[in-house]
């Protein structure tokens, strides 16, 4: 969440100097006052520090974070955020960012063969001193402790930073740094709807058809992010056991009842585990499909009507342009658990393959839930490896990160129930936290 908010930070400070013609981060800081009436959302910023204490860890843990704020160090600097890492080993530290970074210390190493100075001085650093080190030009330095109580131990280093800390703040007498806003663990979707701009000016908190049905919030800005329906038409969610995907399909489903009217939309809903029994009620229900010959017979009716679809030689530009050849609902297929569905050698969903592609001309849009585990395996499944070679977007939930990538470049990691990464061809990945809506009984 801090990497997010640096990096919307960013990006509204390449604005706003381009518009108050500030040419760098010195002016910056001599304007800083009048500048400051004009962040958004009344938080203003001075320079930013981002402090990452062993990167090693962090790009072992977090990945998908190492390019933003590559990001971070290559273009911050010129707009008052600075990017302050340190590692066990520098060649951990890929060339992009440690060409960024202009000041480098380097402490004692465990192999001075390594050293980016000079390895035959690096040698002499000598042992049992924590915070000697070299300086660029080959110097030796030594380390302040951070603490200003007339301790010099390290073993109470802890207590000393802490103190510091309390001195600074009381001296300091003026307002605290802004806050980073962090993802809600919960957001009901009834919060998100709320923060929906309504399309051409009118109320705030409405379907948001103009953008898609909202489904969470996004970890870059706290916006709600979309599934759009009308540019992408399938969608794809992955997670472990208790991940929240059930409670993702749930809150797509009440989404799409919220945003088409009954007869412009029909759902039917795959689901083996009962999970989602009163996800879809009254004239949107099309069918609920709890068995394998009842989705058999579900999907040979939705492949019929889907090939009815297809456009004819008769059919003009225009009309295909206005999808007008045709009448009838979006269908939207829900389905949970698709591990249960599609089992090896037997996937009832097979029908409906040869209509993935032209899914956005005869209204016909596939949701799907899978599990994480053996998921790597499972994307060589026809539906899905179809789904995957269309672009279509995705939530990459909780799992584990030796299923290797999933959608995209992003591989499952640990996650808090309900989060997930937002993948999508047009966007960077963005970590996002799904809207609760809870059982109707």
């Amino acid at each position: 969440r801090v990497v997010g908010e640096l990096t919307a930070l960013l990006a509204e400070r390449e604005q706003l100097f381009a518009k108050a013609g500030v040419d760098s981060a010195a002016a910056f800081r001599a304007r800083r006052a009048e500048l400051a009436a004009l962040a958004a959302d009344g938080r203003a910023f001075g320079d930013v520090f981002l402090v990452i204490d062993d990167w090693t860890t962090l790009r072992q843990e977090y990945e998908q974070l190492e390019e933003p704020i590559t990001a971070l160090a290559a273009r911050g600097l010129g707009f008052g955020i600075h990017v302050v890492i340190t590692t066990n080993r520098a060649m951990t530290v890929r060339p992009a960012l440690r060409d960024a970074i202009g000041t480098r210390l380097e402490l004692r190493l465990g192999d001075p063969g390594e050293s980016l100075v000079d390895r035959r001085i690096a040698a002499n650093v000598p042992a049992g001193a924590p915070g000697r080190g070299l300086t660029p030009d080959k110097l030796h330095f030594l380390a302040a402790l951070p603490r200003i109580d007339g301790g010099t131990r390290t073993d109470t280093l802890g207590t000393g930073t802490s103190d510091l800390v309390s001195r600074i703040t009381a001296a300091w007498g003026r307002g605290a740094a802004p806050q980073v806003r962090m993802l809600p663990q919960e957001v009901s979707a009834e919060e998100v709807r709320a923060l929906v701009p309504e399309p051409r000016g009118g109320a705030a908190g409405g379907t948001g058809r103009g953008r898609g049905v909202p489904f969470g919030l996004s970890e870059a800005d706290l916006q709600p992010v979309y599934v759009d329906f009308d540019t992408d038409p399938h969608f794809i969610a992955f997670g472990d056991v208790e991940s929240g995907k059930s409670g993702l399909l749930r809150t797509i489903a009440a989404g799409i009842t919220a945003a088409y009217p009954a007869d412009r939309a029909a759902i039917a809903v795959i689901d083996y585990r009962r999970a989602l029994l009163d996800a879809v009620t009254g004239d949107h229900l099309l069918s609920y499909a709890g068995s394998e010959p009842a989705v058999a017979e579900l999907v040979g009716d939705l492949s019929e009507a889907m090939r009815r679809r297809l456009p004819g030689p008769e059919v003009t530009p225009e009309q295909l342009r206005e999808r007008s050849w045709w009448k009838g609902p979006e269908l939207f297929v829900i389905v949970d658990d698709y591990e249960l569905v599609a089992v090896p050698g037997r996937n009832p969903l097979a029908p409906l393959l040869d209509y993935l592609a032209q899914a956005r001309d005869i209204g016909l849009h596939l949701v799907i839930a899978r599990g994480s585990g053996g998921a790597g395996r499972g994307l060589f499944e026809p539906v899905l490896q179809r789904m995957r070679e269309l672009g279509s977007p995705g939530l990459v939930m909780s799992g584990s990160k030796d299923e290797g990538a999933l959608l995209g470049t992003v591989k499952p990691s640990p996650q808090p129930p309900g989060r997930g990464v937002l993948v999508h061809r047009r966007a960077a990945p963005v970590q996002a936290q799904v809207a609760w809506t809870p059982p109707a009984h």
